[in-house]
């Protein structure tokens, strides 16, 4: 806990359990003591795998994480019950998601629209990333104003829509009339030179940036993802890299484990020991 809580670096963590418990421990010892946490943590965490797969949605993004040095990638999944996954791989590419989500996948993803996830079937684009693309600017064309406020405009009737809880058949016909609408303001745009790029960035979401309304629940950004990788931008300060693969799935799989037990309100502590009971055989005494 205190290295993954606390972020706490080795012999930070040796100074503290001597001058506190009087235990004498080596930075070595306490990596090994973790490799075997890690190890006890891994069928659990394959068990979060399937409900991620499972999930109704889930929410996805994905950040750089060093492994030897080199830039691998660490990517989130969280689904609407806060159950997260991170994954550590040396692709950004469709693999992981194949390799998480299954190649017959076809649930649907909350996402920023990077390329890695456009054949997946059913995508809802964040209308964050949206917002920040439209806005930009500096020295504003009048293109450029008038385009941002229409996207503002339409993500505060989205959210105001999907605030009043409808029956799905309301959703499912205003879906169908804010795509036409939005398909025609992608077209009385893409005219114009000065505003023709964040029209295409318009135009590449069309059909995704509604998705959220034949899924009660789903929220229309990206938010809760990116809220999931802080954590471990944090920590990829504090270690600038993982120093062996083994270190990597060590984090993964103990990292994400307490994540969900955070945000599901469970107590990390105890949840944590209940695991370590279970896999390595110990009393209940």
């Amino acid at each position: 806990m205190a290295k993954f809580r606390q972020r706490g670096v080795l012999r930070r963590i040796q100074e503290t359990l001597w001058e506190q418990y009087s235990f004498a421990i080596s930075p070595k010892g306490i990596h090994d003591v973790l490799l075997r946490v890690g190890d006890a943590c891994s069928p659990e965490y394959e068990q979060l795998k399937q409900r991620i797969r499972c999930a109704q949605w889930r929410y996805t993004d994905e950040t750089g994480m060093p492994v030897m040095g080199k830039n691998w990638w660490l990517w989130v999944f969280r689904t609407e019950v806060d159950d997260v996954l991170a994954v550590i791989r040396h692709s950004r590419g469709k693999k992981v998601l194949e390799e998480i989500l299954g190649t017959d996948f076809q649930g649907a993803t909350v996402n920023d629209g990077y390329r890695s996830y456009q054949r997946l079937p059913i995508v809802q684009r964040c209308w964050s990333h949206l917002l920040r693309e439209v806005d930009d600017i500096t020295d504003a064309s009048e293109h450029e104003q008038m385009l941002s406020e229409e996207m503002h405009k339409r993500f505060t009737l989205l959210k105001e829509f999907i605030g009043k809880d409808p029956p799905m058949e309301e959703r499912q016909q205003q879906k169908k009339i804010w795509d036409a609408e939005i398909h025609a303001v992608v077209d009385e745009y893409i005219k114009y030179m000065d505003v023709r790029a964040k029209a295409h960035y318009v135009e590449n979401g069309l059909g995704s940036w509604y998705t959220c309304l034949l899924y009660p629940g789903m929220q229309p950004t990206n938010n809760l993802a990116e809220q999931a990788i802080r954590e471990h931008v944090i920590i990829r300060k504090i270690i600038g890299t993982f120093r062996s693969e083994k270190g990597s799935e060590n984090y993964q799989c103990i990292a994400s484990l307490l994540a969900t037990w955070r945000l599901q309100r469970k107590n990390m502590s105890e949840e944590l020991e209940n695991v370590l009971r279970h896999e390595l055989c110990l009393s209940g005494s």
